[in-house]
């Protein structure tokens, strides 16, 4: 299993943070690679997200594991997942730092092709990298406006709208 991480301090707290992070149904907002996500059953532990790229192909994540205001995981269902990889599991975490926060993205995940999938595993990660910068770009730009103005000013559909 190969795995890729990155962590970023923000200027906000940690409950603005998560309060970002955590919107299940907001994700496609942040996420450059998503055209639309939708909690389609359950809440928290066990809610099922139905996610769509941006070419309109779709696949459902579950999540694993959630604890309030800190951390949850979400396992992709591979099974239609429209990128080569068999395994595909996304961990998001925020925790306090000074007077902000820190948020951690970490993906594990496992391409397919046996030994040929541990190239494509390493030639994923810059595909990783520039995603994940944009996507904590966002993410940082929402809980940074959350602080600062309040709940209103950083609502997903708003943000789709200056898209």
């Amino acid at each position: 299993m190969q795995h890729y991480e990155i962590r970023r301090k923000i200027d906000a707290p940690r409950a603005d943070v998560w309060a970002v992070l955590s919107d299940l149904n907001g994700w496609a907002a942040h996420a450059p690679n998503l055209s639309k996500t939708k909690v389609i059953a359950g809440s928290h532990q066990g809610a099922v997200r139905r996610c769509y790229n941006n070419a309109g192909k779709g696949w459902n994540e579950t999540c694993t594991l959630w604890q309030p205001g800190r951390r949850y995981v979400m396992e992709v269902d591979t099974s239609d997942y429209p990128y080569p990889l068999s395994v595909m599991r996304g961990t998001f975490d925020v925790d306090d730092a000074d007077n902000g926060s820190i948020i951690r993205l970490r993906f594990d995940y496992k391409a397919k092709g046996g030994p040929a999938g541990l190239v494509l595993g390493v030639l994923l990660r810059p595909v990783f990298a520039r995603t994940c910068k944009r996507l904590l770009d966002s993410l940082e730009e929402a809980a940074v406006s959350r602080a600062a103005t309040g709940m209103e000013e950083s609502r997903p559909e708003q943000r789709l709208n200056r898209r």
